[in-house]
C-alpha cells in the first residue's frame, strides 16, 4: 500500500492529466460555475443523500471554483488514492490545560508540556482512528487495504472511482483550469454518515482543486493578495511622506555628524530613552537558552556596518562585532555585505532589541532560500502563504500536521508555501530538503511582518493558530505587530483591501487575529512639559536620567488595530471587549461573527466591524521616532516594528530573571496581562483611521488601538509571579536584584509537566 504524503494532491492532478491531451501550467482567469447538487440518484447507483444518515462535509463554493471549468464524468474503473484526514483530538483540552498553566493563582502555572507531549496529546484518537475504519469496512472498502500514516493523521487506501461515489453520495468530474490547461478529479459535494462527522477533517481527492504546480514557468500570473512585510520605506523630508500608511516609514537624517542625536527622546527615541521610559534597568545575566528569536524574510537582512555604528554613536554598551546567532532556513543567508543593500527592517529590529537585553543575545531565524523571498515581494507572487517554512524549521511535526483541512505545507494557489527542493530554474534556490524541526524555538520570538487576513484561507489561519497554542503550552511567547494600517487601507488610498461592497469595512490583520499570538500596537512619546529637558537622552551613559514623556496613539501613521473575522473573542478578554464596546462613542455599528466564509461582513450597511471577534492588539510601546542606522546613514524609524522588539525584549527580560531564579519562563503572558490592567499606563488619546473612516477611539481601559497601553514602569516584570498576591508588583529592579542574588547555576528549561 502506497503511503500517500504531501504530494498526493499533484498525484491526483497528474491522474487527471492522463484523461486530458493538455496539462500545462497557465495564468488564471476567473468564471464562475454553478455547483453540481446531488439531487437524485443517478445512473452509477450512487443513492441520494439523507438529511438523517448522512452528513453534507465539504461542497464548492463559488470562489472555489473560480476560473475552473468542470468537464466530463470520471470514468467508473479510474483507481482514486483516497485519503480520509482524522480531526486533531483535545483541541478544547488543549486550550484549558493552556489556561491552567498560564494561570498564576493555578497550582499548575509555568508547568509546561515537552514537544513530544504536545505531539502526542493533539495526536488523532483512537475512537476516531476505530470510527472511521469501521465506517470504510462497513461501506465495502475492504480491511486489507486500509493503512494509516506514519503520522497518525490519515486514513488511506486505493478506490475505483465508483467505490468512492458510493461511498462519499458524490459524483467525479474532470475540472478543467481554464487559462492553465491543468486539470484535476474533484467533486463539488460530498458526504458523510453524520456518527462519523466529527471524526473527519476532511477527504481528497474531494473539493479541493489546484490549479498551478511548483517551478510553472506562466507568461503571466493572477495577481492576488499576500502577506505584506511593513517595510519601512525611506522619505527624506518628513513633512512631505510617500509612504503608504500600511508600511512603517523612515525618516533620514541627512545631517549625519557623525550621528549625532539631535533632540529629546520626543524626536529621537534611543535605547535609553526605552529604558527610561519604561524603567528598564541594565540586564546582569544572559542564561543559556533564553536569547530573543527575531523574524526576518522578504528579502531583509542586516548589515554588521550598520549595526556597529549604532553600537559606537547609539548604544556604546555594546561592543564592536555584536551579532544575533544565524539559524538559516531552507538556504536562507543571514547578514549581507553591501550596506547599500541593507534591509531596514532587519536592521531596525536587533537595534532596538539587542540594547535592551544585553548581556544577553539574539538569534535570526531568517525563512527561505533567496528565489523565494524574492519571489514573495513581487506583486503577483504565485507564494502567497507566509509563515509555515518558519514553524516547519522549529516544530517537526508541523510538517505534516493535518488540521482544519489543510495538510503541510500549502499547495493551493490561495495560500502557495515553498516548496524545497526548489524545483525553479534558479541559481539562488535550495536544493536540500524541507527542514522540519532543525531547530529549537527560543522563549520569546519576536515578529515584524503582518498581513490582510482575508487574504487568506481560513483553515491556513486556523491551522498556523493552532501551532501558536502547541508553542504556548511549551512555554514560548509570540510576540507579532499589528500593523500601521489603522484598521486597514492605506494613507492614500484609505479604501485599499477594506472589506464589503463599499469597502468601508474594516479589514483586520493576521496573524494578530490569533488570540495566542501577543500582538503589538504603537504609541508616541509626547513631551511632559513639567519635566521635559530636550537634548537629554543619554546616547552614551545607558543610565543618564531623562524626562517623563507621554504616551499616545500615532499620528504619523495608524497603529492596526479591530476585531477578527475568524476567531472569536478569547474568555480573557471578553470583559474588556465588552466594556469598550459599551463605553466608546463609534459613529458605527458592528455585527455578530464574520462567517466562516465573510457571509456577515458588508451585510448590513453601517455594520464596520466583528464585535464578537478577537480584539487587538493586545499591549503597545514606543512604534516611532527611533533612531537607526541603516543603509551606512543615521535614520529616524516608525511602525509596530518598534514596538515589537521592545515588547520583546522585556519578556525576554522577565524570562531572564525566572530562570536565574531557577522558575519557568512566562510563555503565555495574555492571562497575567488582562488580568491586572492596573500594571499599564492607560493610554487615552488618539484613534487608528481607515476604510475611510475614523476607525476606533482610544478609551480608558482596553481598546482596539493601544491595547491595555503601555506598561507602567515594567511593574509586571517578577520573577516571582506565580507566588505573588497581586496586591502591588515588585518592580523590575527588584526583581533582578534578587535573580542575581539566588546562587543557583541557571540550568535548562525545565519541563515538570507530563501527561497522565
Amino acid at each position: 500500500m502506497q503511503l500517500w504524503g504531501r504530494t498526493t494532491l499533484a498525484a491526483v492532478a497528474g491522474a487527471a492529466c492522463a484523461l486530458q491531451p493538455v496539462c500545462a501550467l497557465q495564468p488564471v482567469r476567473l468564471v464562475l460555475l454553478p455547483s453540481d447538487t446531488d439531487t437524485a440518484a443517478h445512473a452509477r447507483g450512487v443513492p441520494s443523500s439523507s438529511s438523517n444518515t448522512h452528513h453534507l462535509h465539504e461542497r464548492h463554493e463559488p470562489a472555489h471554483v473560480d476560473g475552473w471549468a468542470r468537464r466530463e464524468r470520471v470514468d467508473a474503473g479510474t483507481t482514486l488514492p483516497m485519503r480520509v484526514g482524522l480531526r486533531q483530538s483535545n483541541l478544547d483540552a488543549g486550550r484549558e490545560l493552556l489556561m491552567n498553566i498560564s494561570d498564576p493563582e493555578s497550582p499548575r502555572y509555568g508547568k509546561h508540556l515537552s514537544a513530544k507531549d504536545v505531539t502526542a496529546m493533539f495526536a488523532p484518537s483512537a475512537e476516531s482512528v476505530d470510527a472511521v475504519k469501521s465506517w470504510l469496512v462497513e461501506s465495502g472498502i475492504p480491511a486489507h487495504r486500509l493503512s494509516q500514516s506514519t503520522n497518525k493523521q490519515w486514513i488511506q487506501f486505493d478506490a475505483l472511482v465508483g467505490e468512492a461515489e458510493r461511498l462519499l453520495l458524490a459524483k467525479y468530474h474532470v475540472f478543467e483550469h481554464l487559462e492553465s490547461g491543468v486539470t484535476n478529479i474533484a467533486c463539488s459535494e460530498y458526504h458523510i454518515p453524520t456518527a462519523v462527522a466529527e471524526h473527519v477533517d476532511y477527504i481528497t481527492p474531494g473539493t479541493k482543486l489546484v490549479s498551478a504546480g511548483y517551478g510553472a514557468q506562466a507568461t503571466e500570473r493572477m495577481r492576488r493578495r499576500r502577506i505584506r512585510r511593513r517595510h519601512p520605506v525611506r522619505r527624506r523630508k518628513p513633512k512631505k511622506p510617500r509612504a503608504d500608511s500600511d508600511i512603517a516609514h523612515v525618516e533620514c537624517v541627512d545631517e549625519e555628524r557623525e550621528f549625532k542625536i539631535l533632540g529629546s527622546c520626543g524626536y529621537d527615541v534611543t535605547p535609553t530613552c526605552v529604558r527610561n521610559q519604561y524603567q528598564i534597568p541594565n540586564g546582569t545575566t544572559a542564561t543559556p537558552g533564553n536569547e530573543l528569536g527575531v523574524f526576518q524574510g522578504l528579502n531583509q537582512h542586516y548589515n554588521q556596518w550598520d549595526l556597529d555604528m549604532y553600537w559606537k554613536h547609539t548604544a556604546s554598551w555594546i561592543p564592536q562585532g555584536t551579532h544575533p546567532e544565524l539559524r538559516a532556513i531552507n538556504g536562507a543567508y543571514g547578514p549581507i555585505e553591501d550596506v547599500a543593500l541593507a534591509g531596514d527592517e532587519a536592521d531596525l529590529d536587533f537595534q532596538v532589541a539587542i540594547p535592551l537585553i544585553w548581556p544577553q543575545t539574539a538569534v535570526l531565524y531568517q525563512a527561505d532560500d533567496e528565489w523565494y523571498q524574492q519571489e514573495q515581494l513581487k506583486s503577483d507572487t504565485r507564494y502567497a502563504g507566509f509563515f509555515n517554512t518558519f514553524f516547519d524549521a522549529i516544530d517537526g511535526s508541523y510538517c505534516a500536521l493535518d488540521a482544519f483541512g489543510q495538510a503541510g505545507n500549502c499547495e493551493d494557489d490561495a495560500c502557495r508555501d515553498p516548496e524545497y527542493p526548489n524545483p525553479n530554474d534558479t541559481e539562488d534556490g535550495y536544493q536540500g530538503e524541507l527542514m522540519c524541526g532543525e531547530y529549537e524555538p527560543t522563549n520569546v520570538i519576536s515578529i515584524s511582518y503582518s498581513g490582510v487576513e482575508s487574504a487568506l484561507p481560513y483553515g491556513y489561519m486556523q491551522r498556523q493558530c493552532l501551532e501558536i497554542m502547541k508553542l504556548a503550552l511549551q512555554g514560548v511567547t509570540v510576540v507579532e505587530s499589528s500593523g500601521d494600517n489603522g484598521v486597514g487601507g492605506r494613507r492614500y488610498d484609505p479604501r485599499a483591501g477594506c472589506l464589503g461592497p463599499n469597502r468601508d469595512v474594516f479589514s483586520p490583520r493576521l496573524m494578530s487575529n490569533c488570540p495566542y499570538i501577543l500582538s503589538v500596537g504603537a504609541t508616541e512619546l509626547v513631551s511632559d512639559n513639567r519635566t521635559a529637558r530636550p537634548g537629554n537622552n543619554g546616547s552614551s551613559n545607558n543610565n543618564a536620567p531623562e524626562a517623563k514623556f507621554v504616551e499616545r496613539a500615532t499620528t504619523y501613521f495608524a497603529s492596526g488595530g479591530g476585531f477578527s473575522n475568524v476567531f472569536e473573542t478569547p474568555p480573557w478578554q471578553a470583559r474588556h471587549v465588552e466594556r469598550y464596546l459599551a463605553r466608546a462613542n463609534m459613529s458605527h455599528l458592528g455585527y455578530e461573527g464574520g462567517g466562516r466564509n465573510y457571509s456577515n461582513v458588508g451585510a448590513q450597511p453601517g455594520r464596520l466591524f466583528n464585535r464578537a471577534g478577537r480584539g487587538y492588539p493586545d499591549v503597545a510601546a514606543i512604534g516611532d521616532n527611533y533612531r537607526v542606522v541603516t543603509r551606512g546613514s543615521a535614520d529616524r524609524m516608525g511602525g509596530t516594528s518598534v514596538a515589537v522588539p521592545i515588547w520583546a525584549s522585556i519578556l525576554t527580560l522577565v524570562n531572564e530573571a525566572r530562570l536565574a531564579a531557577g522558575k519557568s519562563t512566562v510563555g503565555f503572558v495574555h492571562q497575567v496581562l488582562y488580568k491586572h490592567p492596573e500594571v499599564f499606563n492607560d493610554i487615552t488619546k488618539g484613534s487608528n483611521p481607515g476604510c475611510g473612516g475614523d476607525g476606533f477611539r482610544v478609551e480608558e481601559g482596553w481598546d482596539p488601538v493601544t491595547g491595555l497601553g503601555g506598561v507602567a514602569g515594567i511593574a509586571s516584570i517578577d520573577a516571582n509571579w506565580d507566588t505573588k498576591r497581586y496586591k502591588a508588583f515588585n518592580p523590575i529592579t527588584r526583581a533582578m536584584a534578587l535573580a542575581t542574588k539566588n546562587k543557583r547555576q541557571p540550568g535548562p528549561r525545565k519541563q515538570p509537566y507530563y501527561l497522565t
